[in-house]
């Protein structure tokens, strides 16, 4: 009879955390006035600004996350440069700087957008997010809590100026930093200096094809390694 008890409490406790376990990579999901709302799409854009842009899409809705940054932190909602939008099925937005009816509304515009990872390499953003967006009027509000984005696709990172980014010279770059902190704690008088310093300087000359050389400072790096012998 104990064990029959300790397996229906053991069934029920696992359906009732059912809600929140959302499974599938990338997933852009939410709670909208406390009912689960998933995106069928999603992707996100780097603007000229250096702005970043979220966009999930469920049908004829759409929830819009803007930071001013690609910083991985936290940033406030409520009248500020970073907002949320979201537009109903019937096309009436609601956005965090929209400023509520304080006859008829107790709750201000507010939220966050915190960035948890955004990766160049694989160009995905990861991060969670909640906020309070009200419409035109300031009477009709739209909430969302437990919202998180995971692996989204940037499709596009522009540079200021409005030119596409080189992708393959910012993959260079990245490898370069990891090969030369790498090469940094290595022992210089060690076994494996070698094989760190010749992975460096292979990560440089990979560097100096993508990014180009024009000052010679990434060529001056390579003869400083010599043969990386020790």
């Amino acid at each position: 009879m104990k064990k029959t008890i300790f397996l229906l409490v053991l069934i029920f406790g696992l359906t009732g955390c059912s809600e929140d376990l959302v499974f599938n990579d990338p997933a852009f999901v939410g709670y909208n006035n406390n009912v689960l709302w998933e995106a069928s799409s999603f992707r996100a854009n780097v603007d000229t600004f250096g702005d970043l842009t979220i966009t999930g899409v469920r049908g004829a809705e759409t929830v819009n996350l803007k930071t001013d940054n690609t910083l991985e932190k936290a940033y406030a909602l409520g009248n500020t440069v970073s907002f949320a939008v979201f537009e109903s099925i019937s096309g009436e937005l609601y956005s965090t700087n929209s400023i509520p009816n304080l006859e008829d509304q107790i709750y201000p515009s507010e939220g966050s957008i915190v960035l948890t990872d955004y990766n160049l390499i694989e160009r995905t953003v990861s991060g969670t997010f909640t906020f309070t967006a009200y419409d035109a009027t300031g009477l009709e509000t739209e909430n969302f809590n437990k919202g998180y984005f995971h692996n989204i696709p940037i499709l596009n990172i522009v540079a200021v100026n409005g030119t596409s980014v080189n992708v393959a010279c910012q993959n260079a770059t990245a490898v370069v930093v990891t090969t030369e902190v790498n090469l940094n704690n290595v022992d210089p008088t060690g076994t494996q200096y070698t094989e760190f310093c010749d992975a460096y300087k292979t990560a440089l000359q990979v560097k100096k094809t993508a990014c180009g050389d024009s000052d010679g400072a990434i060529q001056a790096l390579i003869n400083g390694l010599g043969d990386c012998s020790n």
